[in-house]
């Protein structure tokens, strides 16, 4: 037997961030926490989606606490943000870091006995999918936009958790071109070496088959 999760939605091409509006307002959506990282927004990047929901007429909080190795405590820190926002859906924008920030605290909203964070560490069972998230990449190498995996650093014991969960993965991923225009060089194109490897290693694996394939050889 095969499985192979997918976003209810995605959205590719340059200007995809525009369909964010529709896809909220469809999902009867009325407030949005907006998850992103300090230098994503002191060098505009998530202004880019933020103009779009203002534009739209749509409410947003905007929680960037978010450090490049996700931290318990960041986790933590934004479900709070999150409560204290009214919000019924995550916007999360920029790399791995955002994405996984955001999978972590929309599971710990629908399951709040998880919300000391190591609990999640493996394959934790939860019962309750994660609040809504809209992902918008920013880099191309993660791919966290449509996986069920996050990584959240414990820092007192100074290591990485693996967390693996099917009720975290985003319910639309917007992959916009544009996002990524204007990030370093350099990480442009460390990301997008990460990108290739992970299609040479999904297209090695022992648990390839015939639709991990088609999506293998055409990245």
């Amino acid at each position: 037997m095969n499985r192979f999760v997918l976003n209810e939605t995605s959205y590719h091409g340059a200007g995809a961030i525009n369909s964010i509006p529709e896809e909220i307002r469809g999902r009867g959506f009325k407030k949005v926490l907006v998850a992103s990282d300090p230098d994503l927004v002191k060098f505009g990047v998530t202004k880019k989606v933020t103009d779009v929901l203002e534009n739209a007429g749509i409410e947003y909080t905007l929680y960037s606490d978010i450090k490049p190795n996700p931290t318990i405590q960041n986790v933590q820190h934004g479900v709070e943000v999150f409560k204290e926002s009214g919000a019924d859906c995550i916007v999360a924008i920029g790399g791995g870091s955002s994405m996984d920030t955001a999978k972590a605290v929309g599971i710990i909203i629908n399951n709040p006995e998880f919300a000391d964070v190591r609990s999640l560490e493996g394959v934790a069972p939860t019962k309750n999918k994660a609040v809504p998230i809209i992902a918008v990449p920013t880099t191309a190498g993660t791919a966290a936009e449509v996986t069920i995996n996050y990584v959240i650093t414990d820092v007192e014991k100074n290591r990485k958790m693996v967390c693996v969960d099917v009720h975290d993965i985003p319910v639309v991923a917007v992959v916009d071109p544009d996002m990524m225009s204007t990030m370093p060089k350099g990480l442009t194109a460390a990301t997008g070496m990460d990108a290739l490897t992970h299609a040479i290693e999904g297209y090695i694996t022992k648990g390839a088959w015939a639709l991990s394939d088609m999506f293998h050889l055409k990245a």
